[in-house]
Parts: C-alpha cells; structure tokens; sequence
C-alpha cells in the first residue's frame, strides 16, 4: 500500500507542478504584452524588456541584453539583487557557436523535469556533461540571450559578490519543442505527417479543453493506481500460486503407492466403439479395421426393427417376447466368450505378497444373525433393501430394522460404505450416526446401458428418472495404514441386474485398505469376493474358511445356523 501511496503523490505533486507552471507562463505573457503596450505609447528607447535580437539563424550573438518583466516583484531582503536596467555593449565581432552546444541546450531547457528558476552555470555543467567536454559559460549565456530575444524564454541578471549570472525564469515549452525539432531536422510538417502515419489524431482543441482533458487523464491514472496490486500483494500472490503448485505435486509416497496399484501387464480392458454396431462404423470411417469392441443386433421373429431400441436393452424382463431391437456383443473372430478380458478378476497389489483369503459367505437373516461372531474388520459395505414407497422385485426393512442392525459390532474403526437412492438418503445418514461413524465422502455411480450411453429411463424415481445412484462414505475412530487419494469418487458403469452394483467399487475399496478382512451385508452369490464375508439371505449356504472365525461360529451356534434362529 506504501508503493501506490507513494505513487499518487508523485502525480498530485507533477499536477500541482505543472498548474504552477501554467500560472506563472501567464503572468510571463500578460507582462510582456504590458511592455509592449507601454513602449508603443511612449515611443521612448527604454523598455522593461531589453534584448538582443537577430535576423540570421546560426547560432551566433552579437550584443549581451538582460532582461526583465515589469510583472516582477522587488526583491526580498538577502537574496541576490534583480536588475531593471538594460546594458547595451558596443557592438562586438561575431562569435561562431558550434551547433551542437545549441542542439544540446535547447533539448536541457526542454527537459519537462527542469526546475525553473535555473542558473545558467547549471545549464552550463548539464551541456558539458551530455557532450563530455568543457563548454565555456560565456557561450551558454550568449545562447540563452539568444532565445531571449526570440521570446523563447525569459531570463533576469543576478548579480551577486563574485559575478553576474544569468538566470533562466520561464520558457515556452511548446516554441523551444518546435526549434529544437526544426534545429533536428524534423520540420512541423514533417511531424504532423508522420503522426498522420502512425495513426494519431492532432489535437486542434482549445487550450482549455486540452488542459481539462489531461487533469482528467491524470485523474484515471490514480483511480488505476489506486486498483493496482502492490508490490506485497503481488509478492504473497506469487508466494500462494508456488504454495498450491507444491501441494499439488504428488508425493513420494503417492507415487510409489500408484505404482504399486498399476495393472499387471497392462491394461485387461477393451474400449467399445461409440459407433455401435459394425455396419454403422464401416459407413462412417470407410477407411481402416477398427480394432474397438462392437454390438450387434438380435433380431428375433417378433423383433420389428421400425420400433427401434428397447430403453432397458439386456435389462429387459421381457427379452423373449420384447419387440424392441436388443443387442449383444459383436465378438471377434477366434475370441471365446468364456475368457472374455476382465472375467476372471485379480488381486496382487504390486509387488507384495500376502494371501489372499477365499471368499466367505453365510446365508442368514441379517436382522437376527450375531455378527460379532465375524470379528473386526477394516471395511463394511451395505446396499440394503430400502423401503423407497415402491414396487421392488424384492422384500424390503424397515427403518426401525435398520436402525437396530449389529452394524457397530464389526468395527472399532475403519471405514463403511452405504448404498442409498430417494428417499433413504436422509435416512442412511441417521443410520450411520446411530452406528458410530461420521459421513465424509459420497461416492456417486453414473448409470449407463449396454451401449454406454447415460440411462434415461430409470426403473426409480417419483418425479424424475435416476440415472445414478450414492453410496455414503463414513469413517469410524482413526484407521490406520489407509491409502488416501487413490481415486475418484465418481463411478461411471454399465446397470446389470437388479440391485447389481458396479464391480468397479472393490477395486476402490481394495486399492483403499489392502488385503485387510471385509464385510459386505445384504449381499447375493455374485458378490463374493476375496478377502470379503458376504451376508445375506439369497447366498448358497454357509461358507467359512478363517479358523478363528470358525471357533466363534460354532461356539455361537453349535447345532448350526437355521434360518430364524435368533
């Protein structure tokens, strides 16, 4: 804030500056048009003004005048006396002056930054420093006659103990500019001509205006310094963007952890052409083999293909008897369907090596089974049957039955997923601070149908068709040796049956605390995983392999477990 303070009285103070400057220029003028008034009527040869004039424009003087304006005031007490009287010399032989110390003078007197009133001495020692040699003051002086007689400037003798100096007390910036360019070589015409050129507008205003129009200028010049950064502000936001371009780099650790966490071998997963079927990409590309994955259509004996795709495709309830167009996929040649890439899923993380446990599963009624009988684990994951007020393929809790599931026995901390939609969102986060855990993450799962495209007739929602779907995350306690900021929390997935989560979300759990024992509650036989315990009532049977969780079981229920039993 000092830099642009200190800058807005640099302007004020030029401004002021150059008021003072147009003031004294007038005075200047109106005393001389006195004088000239007054020697008209008097017709005598005094004068207030003395000078010397010349005809030729070389730089030569023949007479020393001095000068001085009947509008000065008399002199103060202690200063240097001003002299009123006029000194004619005899005439002397003419002096040649070297050009270049006149060129130099008149570009020092044009100097916007030169203090006025000004000795000639210091106009002297200013010449002799730009041309880099000793000019005599005697031929400053006799300039600076000179351009007084040609009514360039106005000049008063001060005379004191030692000598008599001259002393430079106004000038016409606008009449010396002009000279100095014509002693240049670059005439009016010449300028005006090549302002025309550079696309510059000559300004043919009064003075007036153009004074207005400047202070005007200066005006928005402080209303822009005044909105300018200073040069703190701009320091600390240098120092933010480095900050936040540190913390955006990963760290060793993260890289090590990504690299630990890449795909065997690279990547199992083959992209499918948007173009559909392979008809269609032949007509569009018309150049090439594609070497992406394709559809086709099954066309059967009741398909009319002028009623175009079925909206659920191979959601369908109704494939055997739906009139709609489904499709399949368009295999190469050679390609077995039972090894297709990505059926048979696996778990290495990196390099490590750690068993991996077989899947577990036990079919029960989760509202009544003892699931301390599990131990700890580092993950739970639950999609309940929600009761959304709908018609669902399948039966569906309560929110009392859920409030009072065993959930809090499986973990002292560690993280749990929960799958939500309409109005068992308000509902999963009540469940999930009965439990013990605070939500910090929601993970969202963008629905696609068998073409990849964005599902547009979802089976669920009152007022509006979902197309995706959330799954709460919260944490419980402070777990350890967790890997943060691995990936997104955005799943974009193909919809298969119903209540079919994405696989996507084991890899995620996985990659987040691996080879760690995990829980999944209301689960079915197609989501048995390694390293995961499935619950539910639609699985084959029991299935332990832990031995320790095979003590607590039959401890816990000796003649086994029967549906019912509490």
């Amino acid at each position: 804030m000092s830099d642009t303070w200190s800058d807005i009285q640099a302007v004020k103070s030029k401004q002021s500056s150059l008021r003072e400057k147009l003031l004294r220029r007038k005075k200047e003028r109106e005393g001389l048009m006195a004088g000239i008034t007054g020697k008209a009527v008097t017709g005598s040869g005094s004068s207030s003004v003395c000078s010397t004039s010349t005809d030729a424009p070389t730089s030569t003087t023949s007479t020393t005048a001095t000068s001085t304006t009947s509008s000065n005031p008399p002199s103060r007490s202690g200063s240097p006396a001003l002299t009123s009287t006029a000194t004619v010399t005899p005439k002397q032989e003419k002096v040649t002056v070297d050009p270049e110390i006149e060129k130099r003078l008149l570009l020092v007197l044009c100097d916007i930054g030169l203090n006025l009133p000004t000795e000639s001495v210091t106009l002297c020692t200013a010449v002799s420093k730009s041309l880099n040699k000793e000019v005599a003051l005697s031929v400053v002086e006799d300039l600076l006659q000179k351009l007084s007689a040609q009514q360039l400037i106005s000049v008063q003798s001060r005379s004191s103990s030692s000598r008599s100096n001259l002393s430079v007390e106004s000038l016409d910036q606008s009449k010396l500019t002009a000279v100095c360019n014509e002693l240049n070589g670059i005439s009016v015409d010449e300028k005006r001509k090549r302002k025309r050129d550079e696309g510059e507008v000559e300004d043919t205003r009064p003075i007036k205006q153009q004074v207005q129009h400047a202070v005007s200028k200066q005006d928005d010049s402080i209303e822009s310094l005044l909105s300018m950064h200073s040069a703190k502000e701009k320091e600390n936001k240098m120092l933010n963007e480095e900050i936040l371009d540190l913390l955006s780099q990963p760290t060793a650790k993260e890289q090590s952890i990504v690299e630990k966490f890449k795909s065997q071998g690279g990547t199992q997963v083959q992209e499918f052409c948007p173009l559909g079927t392979k008809e269609e990409c032949r007509r569009v590309n018309q150049v090439g083999r594609c070497k992406k994955l394709h559809f086709k259509k099954i066309i059967n004996m009741h398909t009319d293909e002028f009623l175009g795709d079925c909206s659920f495709l191979n959601t369908c309830f109704h494939m055997e008897t739906c009139k709609y167009v489904h499709y399949e996929i368009d295999y190469p040649e050679g390609h077995e369907k039972g090894k297709a890439a990505g059926s048979q899923l696996t778990r290495k993380v990196g390099s490590d090596s750690f068993t991996m446990i077989p899947a577990q599963w036990v079919c029960c009624d989760v509202r009544k089974f003892d699931m301390s009988v599990l131990g700890k684990c580092s993950v739970v994951m639950a999609d309940p049957p929600w009761d959304i007020h709908m018609e669902l393929p399948y039966g569906t809790m309560s929110d009392d039955e859920m409030r009072s599931l065993q959930v809090p026995a499986l973990q002292d901390e560690g993280f749990i997923f929960l799958w939500v939609t309409g109005r068992a969102m308000e509902l999963g986060r009540e469940c999930l601070q009965l439990w013990g855990y605070e939500r910090v993450d929601e993970l969202i799962w963008v629905k696609t149908n068998q073409l990849q495209r964005i599902i547009r007739t979802g089976r669920t929602g009152h007022w509006l068709n979902h197309g995706k779907e959330h799954c709460l995350v919260g944490v419980k306690g402070n777990p350890k040796n967790m890997n943060r900021g691995m990936d997104c929390d955005v799943l974009v997935a193909e919809v298969r049956a119903t209540s079919h989560k994405p696989d996507e979300i084991y890899g995620i759990i996985e990659r987040l605390a691996p080879g760690t024992r995990k829980v999944e509650i209301f689960g079915r036989q197609h989501n048995v995983q390694p390293n995961w315990i499935t619950l539910g009532n639609q699985l084959d049977g029991i299935r332990l392999v832990e031995q320790d969780i095979v003590r607590r079981y039959k401890k816990t229920y000796p003649n086994g477990y029967k549906m019912g039993d509490k």
